[in-house]
């Protein structure tokens, strides 16, 4: 089955140095390498560029950026290939970060028509 890795950037993860993040970033190609081997990523992912270049469509009419009434926005995604949503979770707890409360991982299952 395919579940939906959204990847939240938290206020922690927005905070990080030059070096950091770009310490982190190489923990994060590792984790895709690490996983591309498995079969798990079933449709790869991507990294969004940062929420102030957003438009939310509404009935009211289009804003610009997220405004969410949340300190995480989204910041990327991954679709995972998994026979459970546990074992899709256990691979999303491997996400470099979430430990440290850098960003926070939600997985779905995705609704195949």
């Amino acid at each position: 089955m395919k579940y939906v890795m959204l990847i939240m950037d938290t206020e922690a993860g927005g905070k990080l140095t030059p070096e950091e993040y770009q310490a982190w970033s190489s923990e994060v190609m590792a984790w895709y390498e690490k996983n591309a081997t498995t079969g798990i990523l079933a449709d790869g992912g991507a990294q969004l560029q940062k929420p102030d270049t957003a438009k939310t469509v509404r009935a009211s009419g289009v804003t610009d950026g997220p405004f969410m009434e949340s300190k995480e926005v989204l910041g990327g995604y991954s679709v995972l290939e998994t026979d459970t949503i546990d074992e899709a979770v256990e691979v999303a707890k491997g996400w470099p970060g979430v430990e440290r409360g850098l960003v926070t991982i939600e997985v779905r299952p995705v609704v195949v028509f």
